[in-house]
């Protein structure tokens, strides 16, 4: 390594993975959400495949009781084991329910988790779309300001088919307004996803922290 920190290209790796993970934060702030969930389990742990087939099917009920494809829900899921007492559960933000009642809707889908995992607990909240920013999203999917500017924050998060498409659709729709002439976060060939290696946006399958998974279409 040379003396010099600055000459060698190492010294940038750090400070690139932790802007991509932030603009991975920023990204998803974009869409509008309407809650988020930590929905958890009782008893035994199921494996981890196991648990994420019960969070699909949970959302897959949720989208029939809100009237609208399954496909077209957007959602955000995490995994990760708590710290305290080291159980793993679930952190998720869902979006494209078009309901009016969001007070309805929280006791809905509390009641389907409960259905689901027999019995246990689930912290369903409305999404305040004022607080709307990188480190609120992070905070709704169980991370904190210090796990977001991690790389591996991105790759801990499953992101469904819908809101890749979304998120490319508010791209595109900003290039346009742009115009060519202007400076551009990313481009379809050429963005920090793809190029840091991780988590890519238009990639439909996103990493877990034990398991490749993607929200089924």
């Amino acid at each position: 390594m040379n003396k010099n920190p600055r000459i060698d290209k190492d010294w940038r790796e750090p400070l690139r993975r932790s802007e991509v993970a932030t603009d991975f934060g920023i990204s998803l702030a974009r869409v509008q959400w309407d809650f988020f969930a930590t929905p958890t389990f009782a008893g035994t742990i199921p494996k981890t495949n196991i648990a994420y087939g019960l969070a699909f099917r949970w959302l897959q009920e949720l989208a029939r009781r809100c009237g609208v494809p399954y496909g077209r829900l957007l959602i955000a899921l995490r995994g990760e084991v708590g710290e305290v007492n080291g159980r793993f559960h679930f952190h998720c933000l869902v979006g494209g329910t078009i309901t009016r009642n969001y007070h309805t809707l929280q006791h809905v889908a509390e009641w389907l988790w409960k259905v689901q995992s027999r019995g246990a607990r689930v912290d369903v909240r409305q999404y305040d779309r004022s607080l709307a920013g990188a480190d609120y999203v992070a905070k709704c999917l169980g991370a904190n300001a210090y796990e977001l500017n991690k790389y591996s924050f991105a790759n801990t998060v499953t992101l469904s088919a819908s809101v890749i498409r979304l998120i490319a659709g508010i791209d595109a729709s900003g290039e346009r307004r742009c115009g060519g002439g202007h400076m551009k976060k990313w481009t379809g060939d050429e963005n920090p996803w793809e190029k840091s290696g991780g988590s890519n946006l238009y990639d439909e399958t996103v990493s877990a922290d034990a398991v490749m998974v993607a929200v089924p279409a």
